[in-house]
């Protein structure tokens, strides 16, 4: 078969301009969705003279994270014309995505501690002096305790970030089915995750972006995005918990 020809057709041109149309779509929703909050997110971080206060940590986050996620899924249905079902389309139940997050959180912990061992000593460390203040707030109000490790823990931040982390991956990925390119956007997704904890040094940059890493090979492999969720859950709830338990009374 004469491929050149076939490419003058009528039928592969108007696929290519499909696919190139596609494209554009998904850098202008990856922008909307990713980019310009990052963006913000950063700016507002450099530029802020003065810390968040509890409640804004509380009510920010849940607004914040809540709002996107409406917007990602407006975006994906009826400006990208995707099935959500993407975002979890490979094979498993409930009670498996529950094991794998208990698997994911076991395995997150054990790339902190290396961590700890190897890059804390060489890697600059900001210590988020916002988080502990709501602590300390939070041991003097159950109702904070409960928003905090209820809605703002697994919506505002759980779910919000691991659906931008599936997002990014499944928008990318379908510019090309070359297995180099699946791998470098795994990559790709785990830098834009690690700068946007930028707030954290360069510490908190690259062991976030290394357990992203994981994150994203993960999805790869599974397709599941709430097995990422659950281990979202339990291994910022249960730092944050211990630190409740264990930080001295001011």
């Amino acid at each position: 078969m004469d491929w050149s020809l076939l490419k003058k057709t009528p039928l592969y041109v108007s696929y290519l301009s499909l696919r190139k149309m596609n494209k554009i779509k998904s850098i202008i929703a990856l922008s909307i969705i990713v980019f310009i909050p990052f963006g913000l997110m950063l700016w507002i971080r450099n530029h802020q003279s003065t810390g968040f206060a509890s409640i804004e940590l509380i009510t920010y986050p849940l607004l914040f994270g809540g709002l996107s996620i409406v917007i990602l899924m407006l975006i994906k249905k009826f400006f990208l014309k995707e099935k959500l079902s993407d975002f979890n389309s490979g094979n498993g139940r409930w009670t498996t995505d529950i094991g794998w997050g208990f698997i994911l959180t076991i395995i997150y912990f054990f790339l902190f501690y290396l961590g700890r061992l190897t890059l804390s000593s060489i890697l600059q460390f900001n210590p988020n002096m916002e988080l502990l203040g709501l602590m300390l707030d939070m041991r003097e109000s159950p109702l904070l305790l409960f928003i905090w490790f209820g809605p703002v823990l697994c919506i505002g931040i759980a779910l919000y970030e691991e659906l931008i982390r599936v997002f990014i991956l499944t928008s990318l990925w379908k510019w090309s089915e070359r297995f180099i390119w699946t791998i470098a956007v795994i990559f790709i997704s785990s830098i834009i995750i690690g700068l946007a904890h930028w707030s954290q040094g360069s510490y908190g940059m690259v062991t976030i972006g290394i357990k992203s890493l994981v994150s994203g090979y993960f999805f790869l492999k599974k397709k599941r995005l709430m097995p990422l969720v659950y281990a979202h859950v339990l291994y910022d709830g249960i730092q944050v918990a211990m630190l409740l338990l264990t930080y001295p009374d001011q």
